[in-house]
């Protein structure tokens, strides 16, 4: 067992209130295969959790800027949001994470039946799960960030009887139900606060932590990846019903920017029905 990189991050909790917790992560290179343990501190016994290298889907920064500290290890089923204590520490773990992946993936093949251990239905519903999630949020944060750019989607959600943006966004009802039907636990309660910032950062902020409280979640024991279009076939046709009554309303006030952004909605989830 060799140590590669070990440092201390900053690691989002899995549960309400979603706190920023201290933990020491260290990389392991074994024969039998590379993983992460994490304990509260270097010197405790007993890890608080384990990552199999083999189980890593991939290891991408939070956001695209370049002061970012933040990154997610994506494995199914679940999301570690971390972060570092730098830029610079982000990139190394980055980087020894994915020189790992590769070697194991090049290595001999008993390092590589470790990724073979689910049934082939387990992997079937694991892939599908990840395809539909990764589509789903893929679409709805390009959504954000195109309906969060003009105040005037704050000012129509209002219009609506909505307390913000966000709740039109997100579509909150539709949603909530879709994800308690696919995962277990599945409760969302999302608490955002940013200084200095307007409603309508605060609303996009919001929805991206929806998001990520989202990926977080673990799958029901027995969902078949038949039940899970199925339930994401229902959610995009009720989110289609709303839609074509935001539309109405959107013409009635003459707006085209509302308008133009109800038709994004439309045109998405018209894809999944």
């Amino acid at each position: 067992m060799k140590n590669v990189i070990s440092d201390y991050f900053y690691k989002e909790s899995a549960s309400f209130p979603y706190l920023w917790q201290k933990r020491f992560f260290q990389l392991f290179e074994e024969d039998t295969g590379d993983y992460i343990l994490y304990r509260v501190k270097e010197r405790d016994g007993k890890p608080k959790g384990r990552i199999s290298v083999a189980r890593i889907l991939e290891v991408i920064p939070y956001t695209n800027k370049e002061t970012e500290q933040r990154f997610k290890i994506v494995i199914p089923n679940r999301t570690y949001l971390l972060k570092a204590m730098s830029v610079d520490m982000r990139k190394r773990w980055e980087r020894a994470i994915r020189a790992s992946i590769k070697k194991m993936e090049e290595g001999p093949g008993s390092t590589k039946e470790s990724k073979m251990v689910q049934s082939l239905e387990d992997m079937s519903t694991v892939a599908s799960m990840q395809e539909f999630i990764t589509i789903l949020n893929q679409g709805m944060r390009f959504l954000n960030g195109s309906l969060s750019s003009d105040d005037k989607f704050n000012k129509f959600a209002k219009h609506m009887g909505m307390n913000s943006y966000f709740d039109l966004a997100s579509y909150a009802p539709i949603f909530e139900k879709f994800y308690r039907d696919i995962y277990s636990n599945a409760t969302f309660m999302v608490e955002v606060k940013l200084e200095n910032t307007s409603s309508i950062e605060l609303a996009k902020e919001k929805f991206e932590k929806f998001l990520m409280i989202v990926e977080q979640k673990p799958l029901k024991p027995n969902l078949k990846a038949k039940d899970l279009e199925a339930h994401v076939s229902k959610m995009a046709s009720d989110i289609l019903k709303v839609t074509e009554k935001y539309q109405k309303e959107a013409v009635k006030i003459e707006d085209e920017t509302i308008i133009k952004g109800m038709s994004l909605i439309t045109d998405f989830f018209r894809m999944m029905v």
